[in-house]
């Protein structure tokens, strides 16, 4: 006596063999796989929670530093935006030019809102501009003449004298540096 009939009323087991088949078939299609599909990323379900926030908050500082001369346009390209807080923009504004500027506000205001950015009034600050910083490294010690002798019988080798001025050069670079 086989399991189906020890547990399949009498009446079941006038079943369809070609029923039965295709059932074994089935099953057989899906052992082993998984049935839980994979969670999604973590990008997308911050982005579904955020976004109702992010529609009421506008453009961000960042953004808006970002866009700054394609949103403000030439009149205000000199002007750099500063703090976004509450809904109040503070532009650092070079000297001379912050009266202009002042006068210029509701045209700013105007940009700023096609723009995408939530921003109710806007502070001008008159700063005179930052020296940029020169580029310039600072060298460390000198080479003492032991160092620079060793670093001239190291390159007697080199016989084109171009190429072991550049390499003196840069040995001395690498020796303060």
């Amino acid at each position: 006596m086989s399991l189906r009939d020890r547990f399949m009323p009498g009446s079941a087991a006038a079943a369809d063999p070609r029923a039965e088949a295709r059932a074994a078939k089935l099953l057989a299609g899906k052992r082993g796989r998984t049935t839980i599909a994979p969670a999604p990323s973590a990008g997308k379900a911050v982005t579904a929670v955020l976004k109702p926030f992010l529609k009421e908050q506008g453009m961000g500082l960042n953004e808006l530093k970002r866009r700054w001369p394609e949103v403000a346009g030439e009149s205000f390209s000199r002007a750099a935006p500063e703090k976004l807080v509450a809904g109040v923009l503070t532009l650092k504004v070079p000297g001379a030019l912050a009266p202009f500027l002042q006068q210029q506000t509701p045209l700013l205001m105007e940009r700023l809102r096609v723009a995408g950015a939530k921003v109710k009034s806007i502070r001008i600050e008159q700063r005179t501009a930052a020296a940029p910083r020169p580029n310039v490294r600072k060298l460390g010690r000198a080479l003492t003449p032991a160092e620079e002798t060793a670093l001239a019988q190291a390159l007697d080798p080199v016989g084109d004298p171009s190429l072991k001025s550049a390499l003196m050069r840069l040995g001395r670079a690498v020796k303060q540096g």
